[in-house]
Parts: C-alpha cells; sequence; structure tokens
C-alpha cells in the first residue's frame, strides 16, 4: 500500500484530491494539510511513500517546504509529487532539481492522475522487487516513474448529456445537491455521480462545500460555480 498525504491549501480541492487518490488501487490517504507547517508535521508523524505537494501555500512556498523535506534522514524521505497552477519556467526547473517525481499543472482531471499514479506504482513494486537491476532496467522503470512530466492546462471538456442533465437537475431544484441526489435523479450509480460531478468541480461548473454532521464523515455538497 503507497501511503500518501495530501498538501493543498484549499479544502475543497484537497477532498477532490483524497477522493482521486483513495480511488486508486494500492493508494491510500493517511494524511492532509492545509500549511507548509501542518504538512511538515504529519509528514513526520505518518512517514508517507508520497506527497501530493501544492505550491501556493499560506504560510510559506510549496518549494521551500520540499526543500525541507530533502535534509531529512534518507529513511525519512519521500517522494512528492508537485500539484499547482505555477507554470513559470523557475518553479519548473527548481522543482526538477530538487526530485520532484513529477510536475503536474492544475487543472487536471482524474484519468491525468491516475495515468501517472499508477505508472508511479508500477516503477515502485519493481524496484522494491530484487536486490540488482541492469542499466536497461533503470533507463526504463526512470522512463516509467516519471511518465508525461508535464501536465497540460486543458480547456474545460464540453459538456456531454450526463454533465447537461446534471446541470439541469441543480438549477431546477434551486439549491445545492449531494451525489444521492443526483443518483436518485438521473439513475446513475452513486460512484458515477460523484465521479461526474468531481469533474464538474475541476472544470469550474460546481462549486464543492462540505456539510458536517453530528458524527461520521462529511457530505459533499454541490452548487452550481459563481462563474457559470
Amino acid at each position: 500500500m503507497i501511503n500518501t498525504v495530501i498538501v493543498e491549501d484549499d479544502f475543497r480541492v484537497a477532498e477532490i484530491h483524497c477522493a482521486y487518490v483513495s480511488n486508486i488501487p494500492g493508494f491510500r490517504v493517511v494524511g492532509k494539510a492545509n500549511t507548509g507547517a501542518q504538512a511538515y508535521d504529519v509528514i513526520l508523524q505518518q512517514k508517507p511513500d508520497l506527497v501530493l505537494l501544492d505550491l501556493y501555500l499560506p504560510d510559506e512556498h510549496g518549494l521551500n517546504l520540499f526543500a525541507r523535506l530533502q535534509q531529512l534522514p534518507r529513511g525519512s524521505k519521500t517522494d512528492v509529487f508537485i500539484i499547482s497552477a505555477a507554470r513559470d519556467v523557475a518553479s519548473v526547473k527548481e522543482a526538477l532539481q530538487l526530485g520532484a517525481a513529477q510536475y503536474i499543472m492544475k487543472p487536471f482531471n482524474q484519468r491525468q492522475l491516475a495515468e501517472r499514479l499508477i505508472a508511479y506504482r508500477a516503477a515502485k513494486e519493481r524496484l522494491e522487487e530484487g536486490l540488482e537491476i541492469s542499466q536497461d532496467e533503470v533507463d526504463r522503470l526512470s522512463a516509467l516513474m516519471r511518465g508525461p512530466r508535464i501536465v497540460r492546462a486543458h480547456k474545460e471538456e464540453p459538456k456531454n448529456p450526463t454533465t447537461n442533465s446534471i446541470l439541469k437537475f441543480i438549477e431546477a431544484k434551486g439549491s445545492s445537491v449531494s451525489a444521492n441526489d443526483v443518483s436518485d435523479q438521473l439513475g446513475l450509480s452513486r460512484a458515477t455521480a460523484q465521479r461526474y460531478l468531481s469533474q464538474m468541480v475541476e472544470n469550474g461548473q460546481l462549486e464543492l462545500t462540505l456539510q458536517y454532521g453530528a458524527t461520521g464523515r462529511p457530505i459533499h455538497i454541490f452548487r452550481i460555480s459563481k462563474g457559470k
């Protein structure tokens, strides 16, 4: 199991990324943080295999945190995927110099992240299989570990009939909805409804908030984005 920590200043985006990672076999989210200070403490406590690190944190730049993580003892270091809207060459260059396994530009979708995480998992599993390895294998695994180094920003995907139906349902309801509401109304499985809703959040069509009850996990509530 690849234990993963999500570091993201926007708690709503952090929840989406957690859902993305948790849906991939072999990955488990063991911690979340919204600031650099929180992230450092969580990483020291959990000793994760992988950190998904945003760069724009409220208390420090993510690359400063990354540099501090690189100063930890050898057995305490973790692999890092940079996930950021930063597109300047200086940030990309520094992240790669520090040893980022991936630099993924926002916005991206679940499939794009999953492809890179699955490639990372395959390379990690191969590296843990034996004590010796050939140069050709090292070269192949290095390429596999990184995959496409930078995910290019993509335009909002065209609305398909399902997303159109979801938008019409929310507009007609005139209020926020949950994945269960969409599932019941459109006859989708809850997992499918959640997948569409999360993608629509990433595309800017919907906004996500969390509704906390007395017990249990918070409910994800979706509404039409104010920018739409």
